[in-house]
């Protein structure tokens, strides 16, 4: 398979920086967009674009086209006719909401459950924008800060009795009985 240049859609979220994203590609960004998010991959919602000697090709039909070929057969055979990651360069001017992601099980439901409800996609109450699990990693470019981990479990009970009173026991009563990692856990795959 022949090495191609791509070209990599950005994602204009309003916590985004404005100049960092576009620096990095040496273009222009005229209209002051944030630019939150540079995507490469193959993610359906927006694909990097293939540059082929037979046009512009978004990636995840090339791969789609050509597994083997594309992937290589070992990642072709454990994870099928598509890229099993998402590789995005952030720049955030705003700080950013927790990232907690469902295990592959999980994601894999959940995606199908809101296909079967014709969920769309892009739509706000959307849970699962596709069926993968999201490992992460994180590499600065430069300086930044992050926290990682979750609020004691008494705090974290206190606020589910605030905003849910009616519903604790039914959302937390395991967790307040045996307070520990796996009910926390267990409570967060739940709900």
């Amino acid at each position: 398979m022949p090495i191609f240049r791509l070209e990599n859609p950005i994602q204009h979220y309003d916590w985004g920086t404005a100049d960092a994203i576009p620096g990095l590609l040496g273009i222009d960004n005229p209209d002051g967009k944030p630019c939150a998010e540079l995507w490469m991959g193959a993610h359906p919602k927006a694909p990097s674009i293939a540059e082929t000697e037979d046009g512009p090709v978004p990636l995840d039909r090339l791969i789609a086209r050509a597994p083997i070929p594309a992937l290589g057969p070992t990642v072709a055979e454990r994870f099928g006719p598509v890229l099993p990651f998402l590789f995005k360069v952030l720049s955030a001017a705003k700080p950013l909401s927790i990232q907690a992601h469902p295990p592959r099980f999980k994601a894999e439901r959940g995606f199908a459950k809101e296909n079967l409800e014709a969920v769309p996609l892009d739509a706000p109450e959307r849970n699962y924008k596709d069926p993968n699990h999201k490992p992460e990693m994180l590499v600065a470019l430069e300086d930044f800060e992050g926290l990682c981990g979750f609020r004691p479990i008494p705090e974290i009970l206190g606020l589910i009795r605030k905003v849910a009173p009616r519903e604790y026991d039914q959302i937390a009563g395991n967790l307040d009985r045996n307070p520990g990692k796996v009910e926390l856990s267990v409570l967060f795959y739940r709900f």
